[in-house]
C-alpha cells in the first residue's frame, strides 16, 4: 500500500488506483516515456485552470501548487504501481 504522510487510507488509495489507471492509459498510448509526461505537466496546468476558475486561488497560485505537487509525487516510491503494472 501506498503512505502518503498522514493521509486516510481512504484518500490513499483513490490515489493509487488514479495513478494506476493514468500510467496504463499512458502505457497504451504510443507515446513515448517522456511525452507522456509532458502530458501529465499539461493535465496538471489544466486542473490548476479549472481550480482558479472555482475561485480556488488566482491561476498563478494553482499553478505555483500543481507544480510544487507534482514534484511531491515525483518524491514518492512506485514501487507498489510497478509490481501492479507487470
Amino acid at each position: 500500500m501506498l503512505k502518503l504522510g498522514n493521509m486516510d487510507a481512504a484518500r490513499v488509495e483513490r490515489l493509487g488506483a488514479l495513478a494506476a489507471h493514468v500510467v496504463e492509459h499512458a502505457l497504451a498510448s504510443g507515446l513515448s516515456w517522456d511525452e507522456a509526461i509532458l502530458g501529465f505537466g499539461i493535465a496538471a496546468k489544466a486542473l490548476a485552470a479549472k481550480a482558479a476558475d472555482q475561485g480556488v486561488g488566482r491561476m498563478d497560485q494553482c499553478a505555483a501548487l500543481a507544480e510544487r505537487r507534482l514534484k511531491a509525487g515525483m518524491d514518492q516510491s512506485a514501487d507498489v504501481l510497478r509490481a501492479f503494472l507487470r
